[in-house]
């Protein structure tokens, strides 16, 4: 099934909004053993959505829009879509029945650009949306499916686990007899064309209905393996082979399966060993004890931490010296290492990371460009230390100094515990 991605919105086409819909729907229908050939974004244009429809039906087999159906003026997908099928805006009752008592429960008054979102193509096929007030709609004209969908990510998000993805899977099944099948490997320490070179030409060992995928992040490469067959039983065997194949080339970069993120991974080893951990943080700010507040039961392992912008923090709260400041510089091995010791005796943990850096755009130099970034992680026994460069970008450096000191502490519990 070839399916087509449009989303509608000036804040997108603007860049005022990051378009995090398209690529989640984009993976959604992959996952599911579609095609996706297209991602297009207009703006609220009527002339615009009618166009890219007429275009986009003569190669997909499904359109999936998102956005442009709120109460405002702005909002005209709803109308173009009626234009686009010859067809009229009728009251639904019950989704006007949802609206009032939707308003009832938050306490809300319901005027009429609100109840006008009970007005709804009759040739559509209404998709509850208990997430928000506007549904989703979904047409099929001349073997091609139409689906309308709210921008709001959560209910957009809602509306396809509900509906769409069931029918879509369907449709997918009924066609071709075969379900999709996948399974995911997690690395982590080698980019990603070096991993393609570990692994070599994939011709070598994927058969017609086999998949192969790299999903790089700053968190490492995910491989996705899929196939398709009719049996699941199978399927998941034939799965097992490719994941035995990637684990012989790839090995020993692998951490981890499915749903693992380095993260959960790493929590789950202190939970294991009964560990805990600190944080002493400069140039990211709270970002890393944030990320390991995000997981289950954390209260068992992350202990807190100290948050040490300026150099006079760094001197009172994690015992760095002022003679190292002076003569290495807050971005140095020698800060980062007293950071991360002093911070592991002052909040009593068996680990502590620290994080010292130059996140940009200004306040680069020669010997220390804006991307420098030290990191250090200390035990009761040792405390390593390891310089990185990420690069101009503030927002990625950040994150990649996260990503990085996560991973050396997965490092080190794999190795010590």
């Amino acid at each position: 099934m070839n399916i087509a991605i449009l989303t509608i919105g000036d804040e997108l086409c603007i860049g005022q909004i990051i378009n995090t819909n398209a690529a989640w729907l984009a993976q959604s229908c992959s996952d599911i053993g579609a095609h996706v050939i297209r991602h297009i974004t207009i703006g609220d244009s009527i002339e615009a959505l009618l166009n890219e429809l007429n275009s986009l039906s003569k190669e997909a087999d499904c359109i999936i829009m998102s956005g442009g159906l709120g109460p405002t003026h702005d909002d005209k997908t709803k109308e173009t879509l009626a234009m686009y099928f010859n067809d009229t805006l009728i009251l639904d009752e019950e989704t006007l029945h949802k609206l009032k008592a939707r308003a009832r429960l938050r306490g809300l008054p319901l005027n009429q650009r609100n109840m006008d979102q009970a007005l709804l193509p009759s040739q559509c096929t209404i998709l509850s949306n208990p997430r928000g007030t506007a549904p989703g709609m979904l047409f099929q004209k001349d073997d091609v499916i139409y689906v309308s969908l709210p921008g709001v990510p959560s209910e957009l998000k809602g509306i396809m686990n509900d509906h769409v993805l069931p029918h879509l899977r369907s449709k997918i099944e009924q066609e071709h007899g075969k379900k999709p099948y996948f399974r995911t490997i997690l690395t982590k320490g080698i980019p990603e064309s070096a991993l393609a070179d570990l692994i070599g030409d994939p011709s070598a060992f994927l058969e017609v209905d086999d998949s192969l995928a790299f999903l790089p992040s700053y968190h490492g490469v995910r491989l996705r393996i899929g196939v398709l067959h009719t049996d699941q039983i199978a399927a998941q065997k034939r799965l097992d082979e490719l994941q035995t194949i990637l684990i012989e080339k790839a090995g020993e970069f692998v951490f981890g399966y499915g749903t693992d993120t380095l993260l959960s991974v790493t929590t789950d080893l202190l939970k294991k060993h009964r560990k805990t951990i600190s944080v002493v943080a400069s140039c990211t700010g709270g970002m890393l004890g944030s990320a390991f507040t995000q997981q289950t039961g954390s209260s068992s392992y992350f202990m807190g931490g100290f948050l040490t912008y300026s150099n006079e923090l760094k001197i009172r709260l994690a015992d760095v010296s002022e003679q190292s400041l002076t003569r290495y510089g807050a971005v140095s091995k020698e800060v980062a290492e007293e950071m991360a010791k002093g911070g592991r005796i002052r909040l009593q943990t068996d680990y502590c990371i620290s994080i010292t850096g130059i996140a940009g755009p200004d306040g680069g130099s020669d010997e220390k460009p804006v991307g420098t970034v030290w990191i250090a992680l200390a035990n009761e026994n040792q405390v390593i230390a390891k310089r990185f460069n990420f690069g101009g970008d503030r927002a990625i450096n950040r994150e990649r100094s996260v990503a990085q000191a996560i991973s050396m502490l997965y490092d080190m519990l794999i190795v010590k515990g």
